[in-house]
């Protein structure tokens, strides 16, 4: 793999707890009457020459970002100077110099409304809504209460379906795009002597998968669903709401003998071999493990998509949903020092503009804006990727604005292994969310 595709795995495995999942080496198309980056230069105002700015950045950060600032230095005249944080605790690292009353000039973030109250970014960031990007975004990331407080370059995550070829062929079934299909096609797989969907629940984000990412991706609209969860006009113990149903319906794909017998111990590297190797036909994980699977066969793209796919999958409209990773997510922070948050401004006004085409090229990362063209050198599994980007029925991930959520992969688990009924996971994450309402005032 390349140094960004080791990069990113490495942010993946370590942050996946967290779920700040990073989603690049995706190729991305955009709506037609696009203009290329290199067309789209800003036109704010240019800021002072010869100034030094500090980010505070990923270490994990990819040579395509590293690339990036140099990319700006070069052009704007200006420095970068990079405040490294450790990718495994960064979004803690970052509020726990915050709260010490530290302040970069520019900073790398992650863009999901949660985490950015986390900082009070409604009053502590610079107001970006006025800036160019804004009218060409194709999420929301970076928006909080109205305003655009960030920008998320990318990557994108999406949480999908992996599916294997042949065994669904040997199945005679058809890929799955609900929940409800995929406990139809069970028994026609089973069958066939496969696991229909493994489960890495010894790694537990793998359980966030299947029991809420996915499925929940019908209820998260415009991110009302979890906006209201963090407002409390909404419960996520309610036995009629989307989260009972969510981890009813893993809960039955398990009393029917769907899910491997291991998924307590198995991890989600045991999930990408067993579909890859075709033991199991089904892994519901985040799109930033496309790369794992091309890795199964190094060099050779075509002969991956001949086995392996990856779709969109719902509770019942198969549609997807997104999230924005720390890195390559960018804010400007109020330091009361105008020269600097001018160049700080600046720097986004190129990363955006002039420079985002060559980011995403050597990134290959699906564009967040939509006046950069996808790479063109991508597999079959990021073309699907692209469209589910793309498709505006997409999502935000159901978690963004949701207090308490860290408990939730144990909770699901719980239910996946046989300990918790639905009910008993979602009550006892109620009680989690109501302690983090209550903190957060």
């Amino acid at each position: 793999m390349s140094s960004n595709s080791l990069r990113r795995v490495a942010v993946v495995a370590t942050a996946a707890g967290a779920l700040f999942l990073a989603a690049c080496s995706s190729g991305s198309g955009t709506t037609g009457g696009q203009t290329s980056a290199a067309g789209a230069a800003s036109s704010e105002a240019p800021a002072a020459t010869s100034v030094t700015i500090t980010l505070w950045h990923n270490s994990a950060d990819t040579d395509a970002l590293l690339n990036l600032y140099k990319a700006y230095e070069a052009y704007s005249g200006n420095t970068i100077e990079l405040l490294d944080f450790p990718a495994d605790t960064y979004t803690t690292a970052v509020q726990t110099k915050w709260a010490a009353g530290d302040r970069p000039d520019l900073l790398e973030y992650s863009p999901a409304p949660q985490d950015m109250r986390q900082l009070n970014m409604g009053q502590n960031m610079v107001d970006l809504s006025d800036m160019d990007f804004t009218s060409h975004l194709i999420n929301t990331s970076g928006a909080l209460d109205g305003k655009v407080l960030g920008v998320a370059l990318g990557p994108i995550s999406s949480y999908g379906l992996y599916y294997n070829k042949d065994v669904l062929k040997a199945a005679g079934v058809a890929v799955p795009t609900n929940y409800t299909e995929l406990q139809e096609e069970c028994a026609a797989i089973t069958a066939t002597g496969a696991v229909e969907v493994f489960v890495g629940g010894g790694s537990e984000f793998p359980a966030n998968m299947i029991a809420g990412f996915a499925y929940m991706a019908d209820f998260n609209a415009d991110d009302a669903w979890g906006q209201a969860v963090a407002a409390g006009t909404v419960t996520v113990d309610d036995p009629d709401g989307p989260i009972v149903a969510g981890l009813t319906a893993v809960d039955n794909l398990r009393q029917a003998g769907c899910l491997n017998s291991d998924v307590a111990t198995a991890t989600y590297q045991d999930s990408i071999k067993a579909v890859y190797d075709g033991t199991a036909a089904f892994a519901i994980l985040p799109s930033d493990f496309i790369d794992l699977f091309y890795a199964e066969d190094p060099g050779n793209t075509a002969a991956v998509d001949a086995k392996v796919g990856y779709g969109a999958i719902s509770a019942e409209k198969g549609i997807g949903s997104y999230s924005a990773s720390p890195g390559g997510s960018y804010f400007v922070p109020t330091t009361g020092d105008a020269a600097k948050e001018a160049v700080a401004k600046d720097f986004i006004a190129f990363a955006t503009g002039t420079g985002y085409q060559a980011y995403v090229d050597e990134a290959k990362c699906a564009p967040t804006l939509d006046t950069a063209n996808p790479p063109t050198d991508m597999g079959e599994m990021y073309v699907s990727l692209d469209q589910i980007l793309q498709d505006p029925t997409t999502t935000p991930a159901f978690n963004q604005s949701v207090p308490g959520f860290g408990n939730f992969g144990q909770l699901s688990l719980s239910v996946l292994v046989g300990q918790s009924t639905p009910q008993e996971a979602a009550t006892k994450w109620q009680v989690f969310v109501d302690q983090a309402r209550e903190a957060q005032g």
